[in-house]
C-alpha cells in the first residue's frame, strides 16, 4: 500500500488559510487510509496552534499540527520579504522519514477543487519530483533572466513549488533539498524573487517532471478568464482575505469566511467598501494595459517616456512587466502543457518556443 503524506507550511500570518487548504484536500482524498495530512508551522503561539487542531476536530479532519520551531531556527531568511515560513518545505527531508512513498505539498494560498487521486498518483518517470510550470515567466520573457541569474540552461524549464509531488524515498536519495539549502546560502543574490522556489528550480534542474498545469493554476490564469477548470486554485498575489482582492474572488472570499465563520479567525476575511473594489479592478487594469501603452509611447510619443524618466528600450536583465501579450497566449502556454503532462508531445524545450509557432 502506498503511503503518502500531505503537508502545507506556515505562520501565523497564513494559519487560517492553511487550516482551510488542509481541509479542501482531506474532503477530496477519496482512500483516506493510505494519505494523512500534515500542517507544519513555525512563529505560532499556543492558542493558534490550539485553535488549528479544534478546527480539524470540529470538522472531522484527520490532520496532524506539527510545530517545528527547532527546525525554523535553522532558518537565515534572506530577504525581509519572505517569512521563515516560507523557508520550511527545504527541510522537510528534516521532518518526514522513509515511512512515506509520497510527500505532496501545498502551499497555504492554495484551494483544492477535484478529487486528488490522478495527483497523488501522477507518474514521475523516474524524477524525483513532479510539478507544474510557472509559465508566467514564460508568458512575458522574464524566463530569460531566470535562467541567467540561477545559472540555468538556456532551455531549461522553471516550476512553480506551490504544488509539488515527491517521490519521498528518492528525494532523499537525491538530496536534492539540501542542494537546496546550500544554493541559498551560496547564491542570496540569485534568489531575491522567490527564494525557495529558485533555489528548487536550481536543485532540481532535470529533476523534475511536469505535471498537469490544471493542479497549480494560479492567478494569472484564474484573473485572465481561461477556459480551463482549475484543479487547484492558487491565489499567488492578492488573495481571497484581502481589501483588494478582485471580483473574480468573490466566491473564494466567501467560502473561507464561511469556513472559518466558527473560529477565533472570523474576521480573517476583509470586509471590502465600494473604494476598495474600485482600486482592485484598477489596480488590474493598470497591471494588464500599462505595458502595451508603455510600449506604445515608445514607439510613438518616446519623449514622453524621456520626462518621466522611464528608459525607451526595455532591459532584460531586469523584470520585464508581468502582464500576458494576449488571452490567446495564455490559453496556448496552458494547452501545450497540459498535451506535455498527458506525454502527447515530446518534452518542451524551452518551453516559451510554442509561443512563437503559435
Amino acid at each position: 500500500m502506498t503511503r503518502i503524506a500531505i503537508a502545507t507550511a506556515t505562520d501565523a500570518g497564513y494559519l487560517p488559510a492553511a487550516c482551510c487548504q488542509l481541509k479542501s484536500a482531506w474532503e477530496h482524498v477519496a482512500d483516506r487510509a493510505v494519505a494523512r495530512l500534515y500542517l507544519v508551522v513555525c512563529d505560532v503561539g499556543a492558542e493558534d496552534a490550539a485553535e488549528a487542531r479544534r478546527y480539524f476536530a470540529r470538522h472531522g479532519v484527520e490532520a496532524e499540527v506539527l510545530v517545528r520551531d527547532d527546525v525554523a531556527d535553522r532558518i537565515r531568511p534572506i530577504t525581509t520579504r519572505w517569512p521563515r515560513a516560507a523557508y520550511l518545505r527545504l527541510y522537510f527531508d528534516q521532518i518526514f522519514g522513509r515511512e512515506f512513498d509520497r510527500l505532496v505539498y501545498f502551499d497555504a494560498d492554495t484551494r483544492v477543487r477535484a478529487p486528488l487521486e490522478p495527483l497523488l498518483s501522477a507518474p514521475l518517470y523516474g524524477a524525483p519530483v513532479g510539478a507544474v510550470h510557472d509559465f508566467i515567466y514564460y508568458l512575458t520573457g522574464n524566463i530569460r533572466r531566470r535562467r541567467r541569474e540561477l545559472f540555468l540552461a538556456p532551455d531549461a524549464p522553471y516550476l512553480q513549488s506551490g504544488v509539488m509531488v515527491f517521490d519521498w524515498p528518492a528525494t532523499l536519495d537525491d538530496g536534492g533539498l539540501g542542494r537546496a539549502r546550500r544554493f541559498l546560502e551560496e547564491h542570496p543574490a540569485s534568489c531575491q524573487e522567490a527564494p525557495d522556489q529558485d533555489a528548487l528550480n536550481a536543485a532540481f534542474e532535470g529533476r523534475w517532471t511536469p505535471l498537469d498545469p490544471r493542479w497549480n493554476l494560479h492567478e494569472l490564469y484564474l484573473m485572465f478568464g481561461g477556459a480551463e477548470t482549475p484543479h487547484i486554485e492558487h491565489y499567488t498575489s492578492t488573495k481571497p482575505w484581502s481589501r483588494r482582492r478582485p471580483a473574480e474572488w468573490r466566491a473564494a472570499a466567501a467560502w473561507y469566511r464561511r469556513e472559518l465563520a466558527d473560529t477565533h479567525w472570523s474576521g480573517f476575511v476583509a470586509d471590502q467598501t465600494a473604494l476598495d473594489i474600485g482600486r482592485a479592478r484598477l489596480s488590474f487594469l493598470r497591471f494588464r494595459y500599462g505595458p502595451r501603452l508603455r510600449d506604445a509611447l515608445a514607439a510613438h510619443a518616446p519623449i514622453v517616456l524621456d520626462l518621466a524618466g522611464i528608459a525607451r528600450e526595455r532591459s532584460e536583465d531586469k523584470e520585464l512587466p508581468w502582464a500576458p501579450r494576449s488571452r490567446r497566449d495564455v490559453e496556448t502556454m496552458t494547452h501545450a502543457l497540459i498535451l506535455e503532462a498527458e506525454r502527447r508531445c515530446p518534452r518542451l524545450l524551452p518551453p516559451e518556443a510554442v509561443l512563437a509557432r503559435a
